[in-house]
């Protein structure tokens, strides 16, 4: 058996481990030991070992236990567990090659599983069984006709009546059994048994197992020199376990990887792959894996011509092998060791080597390894000059490699014994030497152009797929293109609906926060701070006329304009002092003063109704304005109400109830309604309001002055810069009505004449 295919049998028993992990347990102890195999198998042991000593096993009388997993009590364990425990138990020594331990636990985990009825486990059992005949006791024999009972009980078994467990037991018998046919070289019997596994596998839905799964084919390919084959699988397999962060199968896909590379001469990424395989080995003192590992990396060291580095870690492993006492692997190591100093001229070294391996092959009977030794020490001897010696060395071992039908030692054998004949000059039987190794070439060509006419079918069939995948692809790409476009569309559709409806409500938003905004100007601005009625504030006149016609507009709007209102409306105003504003300060204080005085516009708000207005024109002023309801009545009517009105608030409060009144109608002109604006008949109205203040002086309670031009009245007599002095004038000359609470006579300032010179 050649160093490749040796190394193969290695790996695949090395995966046949793996499917430890595809099973759940919900005892959390059992399901950390289960975790440890591939990385710790020792630890493993310990945590079962205890796990089965400080616990006792339920009795038969408790019934509910028989067939649960979840353990309350952590001082009894039930059947099932105990039969997990000693599984796991099994498997462990069997990664640390005790097979006699092994057998030990998993014989009595099938006879607790049998008396307990326990089937699904039962069988279980008995996959590990078989799988520790094949892995450690290299019994195939035994290991095939144990799954062959195996499948037989899994078929008559009534007792499985979960699908999903049957098609596990049978999905794991199945990969046991490719296992054992691809290592006893039944290639094509191996791969049908691969194939109807992975059709249980589909169903099973388990990322783990198709990792093991990648992995097994993988190496099965690489063990049969389907190298493009085993590329793909082992390719699939490290990047599925990538994606599951499994570190345990990363190393393992690593190592194959490596193996792979190394038989393609592709050492630097098989070099790479090696190198973080030992890594991972090394990090959880796995000692069988890393002497492997190491011995791959000194071998793509050797044939890379690095004589220096391939010693060190020929070296490296060779200690890792005598630590775990496995002498056919010393004397490989050794060997190797021998051909690296031969190359490197240090014959004495060889020779020591040379014995030392001689010596452990005999004891552990390994021909191959003594036929290698053989044609490697006639090898040493023709160099060294001993000719005679080295031609009956290297016929001894030719004869050696045909027995064992190892035909890489026979090419190695037949070139190395031309060379011996050819420096004794004995040219004929060099000669002949030289023709038997050609023929056994070309024979190895010939099963190498086999190999590669079969890879080339399978390629062929490949394509043929991949082209009628790619019609498929293309066709679907079409139907995908068209959807793409129609998916834009939609989404550009929406997107714009979207942005529309979010400016739009962002629009609205920004309305609302200005109307906001606005209502809460509206109401600083038109609000007495201290009343809280509206605050009348029309007077303008010393503004920008850019300023004053857009604030006039926006107040005009804001209080319904309060003279120009249509013209068939008739308004009377009323414009009265309440001197009791001026004097609460004074007697009770800033705070009380406050609460009275917005207790007053309270009150105000109130008494008074739509359509008619009140407006807190000055400090103790307030403008009232009425529609034409009270036209056609006395003055003294409106006077009455708003005195009213002031009675029914200091009532109780014992404060002076006087107010001074001021009243005139609109228009005005009652034949000439534009005649008279806002600001002239506001100063008409306090021109009334002060002559009542005046008479108020004089006479003790309210009072009250009503002006009002007469009916035959001229807008001329009114067409002035100064209103005040017009409707004196108007008086005087009996244009303008006066009517009043007093029957004095009123004297009326004659101020207007300094209203000029007032800044």
């Amino acid at each position: 058996m050649s160093f490749s295919r040796w190394l193969c049998s290695l790996l695949l028993v090395f995966i046949a481990s793996f499917s430890v992990q595809a099973k759940i347990y919900t005892t959390p102890i059992l399901a950390e030991a289960n975790d440890l195999l591939l990385t710790s198998p020792e630890q493993s042991l310990k945590i079962t070992q205890r796990y089965l000593s400080q616990r006792h096993l339920s009795t038969p009388k408790e019934v509910s236990r028989v067939h649960i997993n979840e353990e309350a009590d952590h001082t009894i364990r039930t059947p099932l567990s105990t039969v997990n425990a000693l599984q796991i138990n099994a498997r462990a020594y069997s990664l640390l090659n005790q097979p006699d331990n092994a057998l030990k636990s998993i014989k009595e985990a099938e006879k607790l599983a049998l008396e307990n009825e326990l089937t699904f486990t039962h069988l279980e059992s008995r996959l590990i069984h078989a799988n520790i005949y094949w892995n450690n006791l290299k019994n195939s024999a035994r290991a095939l006709a144990m799954l062959n009972q195996i499948d037989k009980e899994i078929e008559g078994s009534e007792a499985l009546n979960l699908t999903n467990q049957v098609k596990r037991l049978q999905y794991q018998s199945l990969m046991q059994r490719a296992r054992v046919e691809s290592s006893l070289n039944n290639e094509s019997e191996a791969e049908k048994l691969f194939s109807k596994a992975k059709r249980y596998l589909m169903s099973l839905e388990d990322k783990g197992e198709l990792i093991n799964f990648q992995l097994a084919i993988g190496q099965h390919y690489l063990a049969h020199d389907h190298f493009d084959l085993a590329l793909d699988s082992l390719l699939s397999g490290y990047w599925l376990s990538v994606e599951q962060d499994d570190q345990a199968k990363t190393a393992i896909a690593n190592y194959q990887l490596a193996a792979l590379f190394e038989e393609r001469k592709v050492f630097d990424k098989a070099l790479e792959h090696a190198t973080q395989a030992g890594e991972f080995f090394e990090h959880y003192n796995r000692a069988k894996p890393l002497a492997k590992t190491l011995e791959l990396i000194a071998s793509i060291y050797e044939q890379q011509g690095r004589f220096n580095l391939a010693l060190v870690h020929y070296f490296n492993a060779l200690d890792q092998e005598n630590q775990l006492h496995r002498n056919i692997r010393s004397a490989r190591l050794r060997l190797n060791i021998a051909r690296v100093y031969l190359q490197l001229y240090n014959y004495p070294k060889t020779e020591q080597y040379l014995n030392h391996t001689r010596m452990l092959a005999t004891q552990t009977g390994d021909d191959e390894i003594q036929t290698e030794a053989q044609i490697l020490q006639g090898q040493l001897e023709r160099l060294e000059g001993k000719t005679e010696q080295a031609i009956s060395t290297l016929q001894a071992g030719l004869i050696a490699a045909s027995r064992t039908n190892n035909l890489s030692l026979q090419l190695q054998g037949e070139m190395e014994l031309s060379k011996a004949f050819e420096q004794q000059t004995d040219y004929y039987n060099a000669l002949l030497s030289q023709r038997r190794y050609e023929q056994l070439f070309n024979t190895q060509q010939q099963a190498q152009v086999k190999s590669n006419v079969e890879v080339f079918k399978q390629q062929q069939r490949m394509l043929e797929r991949s082209l009628h995948l790619e019609e498929m692809e293309r066709q679907q790409f079409e139907s995908e293109k068209a959807l793409y476009k129609q998916k834009n569309i939609t989404i550009f559709l929406i997107c714009f609906l979207l942005v529309t409806l979010i400016v739009l409500l962002r629009r609205h938003r920004v309305a609302s926060q200005l109307q906001g905004r606005l209502l809460r100007l509206r109401s600083e601005f038109y609000t007495h701070p201290r009343s809280g009625l509206r605050n009348l504030r029309m007077l303008t006149v010393k503004l920008p006329n850019s300023l004053q016609q857009s604030s006039a507009h926006f107040e005009q709007w804001h209080l319904g304009e309060i003279i120009n209102e249509p013209l068939s409306d008739r308004l009377r105003f009323a414009l009265f002092e309440v001197p009791f504003l001026k004097h609460i300060y004074l007697k009770h204080g800033y705070q009380q003063g406050l609460d009275i005085e917005r207790q007053f516009g309270e009150y105000l708000k109130k008494q008074v109704c739509g359509p008619a207005r009140l407006y807190h024109f000055s400090d103790a002023m307030f403008l009232y304005i009425e529609p034409n309801s009270r036209l056609d009545t006395a003055p003294e009517q409106l006077a009455n109400s708003l005195q009213q009105l002031i009675d029914s608030f200091v009532e109780h409060k014992y404060i002076d109830n006087r107010i001074r009144i001021g009243m005139a109608e609109y228009p005005f002109l009652p034949r000439a309604y534009t005649a008279i604006n806002d600001h002239e008949l506001l100063d008409i109205l306090l021109m009334a309001t002060n002559a009542a203040r005046e008479v108020s002086k004089k006479e003790s309670g309210s009072q009250w002055v009503h002006l009002s031009a007469i009916e035959a009245a001229p807008a001329a007599s009114f067409a002035s810069d100064n209103i005040r002095l017009a409707c004196i004038q108007g008086i005087n000359n009996g244009l303008v009505k006066v009517q009043s609470s007093t029957i004095t006579e009123i004297a009326w300032n004659n101020d207007h004449d300094s209203d000029k010179n007032i800044s």
